[in-house]
């Protein structure tokens, strides 16, 4: 156990920051000791576990990445920092690089080469997604993997936006709450990693009526 990297994941989304800690508890590399899901909460838990490595979403309610990435910076231990994010856009992989962090992995790589790209920066290396195969860049959106993302009642919700439905239309229409469609479009959000108008109009345009 003393030679596993203590590894901190910073992530507000519970079921993909769960999912990161399952994948690394098959890892002979890695010990999860800690999970944030509130980024303010970033600081003090990494104060008081002093880990090896903290992996960081970058969009995040509160604070973003590169907020906890400052304050990452500030810890009386340093440790390895590696931004966990959607957006793999050559301009967004350029912005994590001027952050000095010691890598980028895209959240759809497979398992296996997570662990490989993580154990990689342990042993010194900077890691960013234009490190990744080819096929596996994300830097051309695909709109029918991005839609394979989506669950069926989170596409009958961006039919609606599409019509031009406020919230509170969508809720009726469906038979749903406010707070439930509220919800399932801050679900949406996380899942797309559109920043433009353009981006998100052209997604809606491939959605069937």
């Amino acid at each position: 156990m003393n030679n596993l990297y203590r590894t901190v994941l910073i992530d507000d989304h519970q079921l993909f920051n769960d999912g990161l800690r399952l994948i690394l508890s098959h890892s002979p590399q890695f010990e999860v000791v800690g999970q944030v899901f509130d980024s303010r909460r970033a600081y003090d838990t990494c104060a008081g576990l002093s880990p090896d490595l903290v992996l960081v979403d970058y969009n995040m309610p509160h604070l973003n990445g590169e907020a906890v990435v400052a304050q990452l910076r500030r810890l009386p231990k340093t440790c390895r920092i590696v931004i966990i994010s959607m957006y793999a856009e050559k301009k967004e992989i350029a912005r994590f690089k001027a952050l000095s962090v010691d890598g980028f992995v895209a959240k759809t790589v497979p398992a296996e080469r997570l662990i490989a790209l993580l154990d990689r920066v342990m042993q010194g290396e900077q890691i960013f997604e234009s490190d990744t195969p080819k096929e596996e860049s994300l830097t051309v959106p695909d709109h029918f993997r991005l839609k394979q993302q989506l669950t069926k009642r989170e596409i009958q919700i961006l039919k609606g936006v599409k019509q031009g439905l406020t919230t509170e239309q969508i809720a009726s229409e469906y038979n749903l709450s406010y707070f439930t469609v509220q919800t399932h479009r801050k679900n949406i959000s996380r899942k797309l990693p559109f920043v433009t108008q353009k981006e998100w109009v052209d997604f809606l345009e491939t959605l069937e009526e």
